[in-house]
């Protein structure tokens, strides 16, 4: 978790590169927003770790930048939506 609001949760999630036999730790890092009140989650971003593009870390500057731009878009309504279906047991 990187930050707790009281609207939603910012996640960062650790992926392998399966491509390149990367383990979690050297892999992938997804950004996520996930709204408390509401089923809603937006993807925000996601980097390498290793790599030519590689980027170590996200800072606070960077992640501000990123809610902004979420705000901005779900503004003028240029999210992209989709529907998940759960597997009824």
């Amino acid at each position: 978790m990187i930050l707790l609001d009281d609207e939603y949760i910012l996640i960062k999630l650790r992926l392998p590169d399966k491509k390149h036999k990367l383990s979690k730790r050297d892999g992938f890092r997804l950004i996520y927003l996930v709204y408390k009140n509401t089923e809603e989650v937006v993807f925000m971003d996601i980097y390498p770790k290793n790599g030519p593009m590689q980027q170590l870390d996200i800072d606070d500057a960077q992640l501000a930048v990123l809610i902004l731009q979420l705000a901005e878009e779900k503004r003028q309504n240029i999210l992209m939506q989709f529907t998940m279906e759960t597997a009824s047991t």
